[in-house]
């Protein structure tokens, strides 16, 4: 019985932290969108990834291109981006330029 406790324990942990956050290891292309001014409407910056929208956190400032294709490595986070005019972004906190 101890061991079937301890197994659960372990599994429901490893469930909340595959939940934290999700990984991309690979480089994936991404571009870069205005939105915006990010102050009175949008979010200012997006990044497009595979057709899904996305609000790029550490967005160098240099690659702020409308259109610029980037190769990039992020993680998701589960909380979104609520942005001026109340729209909603899931994070991709960039980890690394390709």
């Amino acid at each position: 019985m101890k061991k079937i406790l301890i197994i659960l324990i372990i599994l429901s942990g490893v469930t909340l932290i595959s939940l934290d956050s999700c990984s991309k290891s690979a480089f994936v292309d991404a571009t870069v969108v205005q939105d915006g001014d990010g102050i009175t409407t949008g979010c200012g910056w997006l990044l497009n990834i595979g057709g899904e929208m996305f609000y790029p956190e550490g967005l160098r400032e240099d690659l702020r291109v409308d259109g610029l294709v980037i190769t990039i490595q992020y993680t998701v986070s589960v909380a979104p981006e609520k942005c001026v005019d109340n729209i909603e972004y899931p994070i991709a906190a960039i980890s690394k330029y390709l």
